[in-house]
C-alpha cells in the first residue's frame, strides 16, 4: 500500500509522527508520505520510525495556497526533509494562519464564546507545529461551547458561519513554481473537493506536476476522470487517504486507499529529476527514498 496523504499532530492529526507511522505500517502501509498542513515539523521522526521498520518515506508537506479567496491545497513531496527555502515560506505561511486564528478568536468572544488563543498559539509555536481550525474547535469543546469538533465547525467556525475569516496568502501557480525551485514536485489535493477543474490546465503550464486522483472522496468515476486529466495535461497521478485520526470521517480509508505502484513509480522518477534539475546533489541518506531502489521497478 501507497499512501502520499497523512497528517500528524504537527498540524491537524491526532496521532505522533512515530505512532503514526507505526500504525501505517501495521495497517500494510509500506510507501507513506506525512503531508501535514503548512509545516514539516513531522518528517524526521516519521523518517527515522519509517528507516526502522523498512517503509518508504518521503517527505511531504500540504500547502495552503488561496486564489479568489478559497483555499486551494497543494500537496509537495522532496527527497530532502529540508529543502532549500522552503523554511522560511512555511514560517510564512503558519505566521498567517496564527494571524487568522486569533481573528477567528476574536470574533468567537464577541459572539460569547471565548477561548485561550494564547495557550493554543504558544503550543504550537514551540513545536513548529501550525494552528488550523481544528485546535479551536477542540478549544471550543474544552470550553464547554460545543458538545464536539463537529458542532463548532457547524456552528461557528465553517465557511460562513459566525466565527469563519477567509485565508489569504500564495496563488496554487506561486506555491507550485516555488516547490519546483526547492526541488519538489507539487500534486493538487483532492480536486474532486475542490470542484474547480478549469484551474487544472493552468496549473499544469504553471508547473504543477500531478493529481490526486485516489482520494476518499473520489467515486471510480472522478478517480478515473482525473486520472484521464493528468494524462491530458501531462501531469502524474498521486493518492492517499487523507488520514487525520481514528475520529475522523475519512478514517476508514486509513490503509485501504492508496496510489498504485505503477502510477507511484512516474511520480518518483518525476521527484528525482526535479531535485536533480535544482542542483540540489543526492538527497540525504541517498539518490532515493529510503528502502526504495528505482531500478528494481
Amino acid at each position: 500500500m501507497i499512501d502520499l496523504h497523512l497528517h500528524t499532530t504537527a498540524s491537524d492529526g491526532t496521532l505522533d509522527p512515530v505512532t503514526l507511522v507505526k500504525r501505517a505500517h501495521a495497517a500494510g502501509v509500506r510507501t507513506l508520505s506525512v503531508t501535514d498542513h503548512d509545516t514539516m515539523a513531522g518528517v524526521p521522526a516519521a523518517a527515522e520510525t519509517a528507516a526502522a521498520l523498512q517503509v518508504e518515506c518521503l517527505p511531504g508537506v500540504e500547502i495552503s495556497a488561496v486564489l479568489d479567496g478559497r483555499d486551494v491545497h497543494v500537496l509537495a513531496y522532496f527527497l530532502d526533509p529540508a529543502p532549500p527555502g522552503m523554511t522560511y515560506f512555511l514560517e510564512a505561511q503558519r505566521a498567517e494562519r496564527v494571524t487568522r486564528a486569533r481573528r477567528m478568536a476574536a470574533r468567537l468572544e464577541t459572539s460569547g464564546v471565548p477561548i485561550g488563543i494564547d495557550a493554543i498559539i504558544d503550543s504550537a509555536a514551540r513545536a513548529g507545529q501550525s494552528v488550523a481550525r481544528p485546535a479551536l474547535a477542540r478549544a471550543l469543546v474544552d470550553a464547554g461551547h460545543a458538545r464536539s469538533q463537529r458542532e463548532a465547525f457547524d456552528r461557528w467556525l465553517g465557511d460562513r458561519r459566525p466565527a469563519f475569516v477567509r485565508r489569504s496568502g500564495y496563488t496554487p501557480a506561486e506555491v507550485a513554481q516555488l516547490v519546483s525551485r526547492a526541488g519538489g514536485i507539487s500534486a493538487l489535493a483532492h480536486p474532486g473537493l475542490l470542484r474547480r477543474d478549469r484551474l487544472i490546465p493552468r496549473l499544469a503550464n504553471a508547473g504543477l506536476t500531478a493529481l490526486e486522483a485516489y482520494h476518499p472522496h473520489h467515486g471510480a468515476a472522478e478517480e478515473l476522470r482525473y486520472r484521464q486529466l493528468a494524462e491530458r495535461h501531462g501531469l502524474a497521478v498521486s493518492g492517499g487517504s487523507d488520514y487525520h485520526g481514528d475520529e475522523h470521517h475519512r478514517a476508514a480509508s486509513f490503509g485501504n486507499m492508496g496510489l498504485p505502484r505503477a502510477l507511484f513509480i512516474p511520480l518518483l522518477q518525476r521527484l528525482l529529476h526535479a531535485h536533480g534539475a535544482a542542483n540540489l546533489g543526492p538527497p540525504v541518506g541517498g539518490d532515493a527514498p529510503a528502502g526504495h531502489d528505482v531500478a528494481d521497478d
